[in-house]
């Protein structure tokens, strides 16, 4: 069971982490947001007061914000790729390095689909988390306008994704090992394409780490989707 060796370390230091943040006060002055109690009214400039409300939560807040979200973040990428070796039945390096695609060309599908619109569940929750920690000034309309956003377009993004996913896998003969070579083969557009976006995705993981922690249960699946839509693309020889 070494594979999670790993995994279990980041999920334990991102809890430690986690539980450190939060025993520092959220602000060095408590009483910042006073200046901004009576703010608003006609003629007022909101853009102006956000910026100056922004700027001195900036001044006033202690790094215990910044801490739990990396917290956060390394326990959910040590949960998740916990989860992947389980579901993929991952137990030592050698298995790593075996891992494989999904089973089926409609299992394939589908799991694209689903994880992709699971970026928006969760981006949801993390605005809301966010907004209820008081991260946004109060008069303004802070995070319905990014809710609606990232619905329209995960669900724009959708046949796309689906139909890129249907391109990937056509002919394959799934299940197939994510370390397939050659790299692209004869796929001089498909596997590019796809290695490039697992790049993205792993810039994804990062950021999401850092600044939103609960989207990278989506990026790790998303990144393992990419690297089997490349084995399967280079074993099909899809354009």
């Amino acid at each position: 069971m070494n594979a999670y060796v790993g995994p279990s370390s980041l999920l334990l230091m991102g809890i430690a982490l986690f539980v450190f943040g939060a025993q520092l006060p959220a602000y060095n002055d408590p009483n910042w947001r006073q200046s901004f109690l009576d703010a608003g009214g006609p003629g007022t400039n909101y853009d102006s007061l956000s910026t100056a409300w922004y700027a001195a939560k900036a001044k006033a807040q202690t790094p215990r914000n910044q801490l739990m979200d990396l917290g956060a973040g390394l326990a959910a990428l040590g949960t998740s790729v916990a989860l992947l070796f389980a579901l993929r039945r991952i137990r030592s390096w050698r298995d790593f390095l075996h891992l494989k695609s999904p089973s089926s060309r409609s299992g394939f599908v589908v799991l694209a689909a689903l994880i992709w619109l699971s970026f928006i569940p969760a981006e949801w929750l993390w605005l809301d988390y966010t907004a209820r920690r008081g991260d946004y000034p109060w008069w303004a309309d802070s995070i319905a306008i990014p809710m609606s956003e990232a619905q329209t377009f995960g669900l724009f993004w959708l046949p796309i994704i689906v139909l890129g996913a249907l391109i990937a896998v056509r002919r394959a003969q799934l299940p197939t090992t994510l370390w397939a070579r050659p790299v692209i083969g004869r796929s001089y557009l498909v596997a590019p394409l796809l290695i490039i976006a697992a790049v993205g995705s792993l810039g994804m993981i990062v950021s999401g780490m850092v600044t939103a922690p609960f989207i990278v249960p989506s990026a790790i699946f998303t990144l393992y989707l990419l690297l089997s839509g490349r084995a399967a693309a280079v074993q099909n020889g899809a354009v």
